[in-house]
């Protein structure tokens, strides 16, 4: 049963986010990049992972490029088999497209226990901080893996939060969601 619901949640909110245009993407993504820049364990990480957007996620190229303005170091996601590796952000013109369609960094992965902070994408995400991805589990197998001090932090729309996603036992929450309208404190640990 929960997979169904899980299921039609993916659905329902993957076809509302399919109708936002590029500059609704772009207001919007600059509204959480100010929103993430307010957020202490942000501020205070050496090395920060986020993602390269796809689709009509949200983009945070303007974070990265302020991040790395800030003299932190970034980090990329590439998918290695069932497993994410962690990899230096060396520019947009040393990444590549991945089966996915995802602009994946090129070169050699490093260890995940240098991050201080993961930003991570999810298709619908609920008041306790637990993600739906698109189905395969790799940010939960990878989230799993990392120190306890590391600082997870959902970035999403308004309206892609739900009461509830219906979690799996393997399903990792975040720290933090941040959308373009507001900030939801899961764990106030970090706080």
């Amino acid at each position: 049963m929960n997979k169904k619901k899980r299921s039609e949640l993916k659905q329902q909110i993957g076809s509302r986010r399919k109708q936002l245009d590029r500059e609704e993407i772009m207001h919007k993504s600059q509204l959480i990049t100010r929103r993430l820049w307010d957020l202490r364990p942000l501020q205070t990480a050496e090395a920060i992972m986020v993602y390269a957007a796809k689709d009509q996620e949200v983009d945070l190229s303007l974070f990265i490029e302020q991040s790395l303005q800030a003299d932190k170091k970034v980090f990329l996601p590439r998918v290695e088999g069932k497993d994410i590796a962690v990899l230096p952000f060396a520019g947009w013109e040393q990444m590549q497209l991945s089966s996915w369609g995802i602009k994946e960094p090129l070169g050699n992965s490093v260890s995940p226990d240098i991050l201080d902070a993961v930003i991570v994408p999810g298709l619908v995400f609920d008041g306790r901080g637990y993600r739906l991805g698109y189905g395969k589990g790799y940010y939960d197998r990878f989230l799993s893996g990392l120190s306890r001090d590391v600082f997870i932090c959902g970035v999403c729309y308004e309206f892609q939060i739900v009461d509830t996603i219906y979690p799996h036992a393997g399903d990792i929450p975040v720290h933090w969601i941040v959308t373009e309208q507001s900030e939801l404190a899961i764990n106030l640990d970090f706080f």
